[in-house]
């Protein structure tokens, strides 16, 4: 049986400490994303600096929100933090699809979960990051607006709903 609570608490504490040591490294982290692999057997952070973000496009361009939003386009990927994680994901075998199916859901709502335990540490030492979640090719544009919501102010929710369509 694998302990949804024990993985929720584990990321909860590397993603703090994730955060601390990219902030020691970068001043200009604006986004940072818990990411989930589809086959729920991996996680790791994303995160964006302003500098990355303005050497690839620029806020008038047509895809300067792809590049602001899209995780995949981001500078800063932090997978090594989270191998005894990934790894007890990885050993939690599943074979039957249904079985999988409510394994995927629950990891995900761990991880939502996580992320909003993680919001009140953020809004402690660093205001005014924005968090996000990503599964890759899962999750739809109104699953990520309404976690969306719930992590970051009405302002940075307006702007992510309006260009949603440009990076989901």
């Amino acid at each position: 049986m694998f302990d949804y609570k024990k993985f929720e608490d584990r990321l909860v504490l590397q993603m703090e400490n994730t955060l601390a040591k990219l902030l020691k490294e970068h001043d200009d982290i604006y986004i940072f994303s818990l990411s989930l692999s589809s086959d729920a057997d991996s996680v790791w952070v994303i995160a964006n600096t302003t500098h990355n973000l303005e050497e690839t496009s620029d806020p008038g361009d047509e895809e300067y929100y792809y590049y602001k939003y899209c995780e995949e386009e981001w500078d800063l990927w932090e997978t090594d933090d989270f191998d005894s994680i990934s790894e007890e994901l990885d050993n939690y075998d599943v074979y039957e699809e249904d079985a999988f199916c409510t394994h995927r859901d629950k990891a995900i709502e761990s991880c939502q979960n996580a992320l909003i335990r993680f919001n009140t540490y953020k809004n402690k030492n660093c205001p005014g990051l924005l968090l996000t979640f990503y599964v890759r090719e899962y999750l739809d544009g109104e699953e990520c607006i309404e976690l969306f919501k719930k992590l970051n102010s009405k302002e940075a929710l307006a702007e992510y709903s309006e260009h949603i369509e440009d990076f989901v």
